[in-house]
């Protein structure tokens, strides 16, 4: 089979040729209520509907968490998605970029048509990325204090405030 005459090593392949079509949000609040399963299935049907497709339109499903969220396959079965791929990553930071990438690979290789990429938390009133007291990471996830598992702001405070202080120390 001969290949095409089109350069596909180049990033101007990729120009143009995919857009994130839909948007969906929640109203945000302080003591929600409700559930993160029922917040992700409300912000992924709020997207379907904003990009103007149909939830039978949408094979491919891809999230984040920090063990705060909900699982894709949970808001697909919500939907009535039937997906050809799926896949719930644990991280943050640039999460969101990478997904983004991967939704354009799924669908450069023909096995998604539309790709729903969400994120979905209780910040306020759950898991806090970042936060302390009651509501902090480390107090909510068995094991955690035990491996000393932070978010990636509270390793960097932490690592600031040993910066900030170390000169201190040496002058006294």
């Amino acid at each position: 089979m001969p290949m095409p005459d089109t350069d596909t090593t180049s990033p101007k392949y990729l120009r143009d040729k995919y857009a994130i079509a839909g948007v969906g949000e929640t109203t945000y609040t302080r003591g929600s209520g409700v559930t993160t399963r029922a917040l992700g299935t409300w912000a992924v049907r709020n997207a379907i509907e904003d990009a103007g497709l149909k939830a039978s339109d949408v094979d491919g499903m891809l999230s984040y968490q920090s063990g705060d969220s909900t699982f894709s396959t949970f808001i697909a079965g919500d939907l009535g998605l039937r997906l050809n791929f799926y896949m719930d990553v644990f991280g943050g930071g640039s999460s969101t970029e990478a997904l983004i990438g991967m939704a354009i690979g799924l669908m450069e290789a023909g096995m998604c048509k539309a790709v729903v990429i969400f994120r979905a938390m209780n910040g306020f009133s759950q898991v806090r990325i970042g936060g302390t007291g009651a509501r902090s990471a480390a107090g909510k996830w068995s094991g955690t204090r035990r491996w000393r598992a932070r978010s990636a702001a509270q390793n960097c405070s932490r690592a600031a405030g040993r910066i900030a202080r170390a000169p201190c120390r040496e002058f006294r």
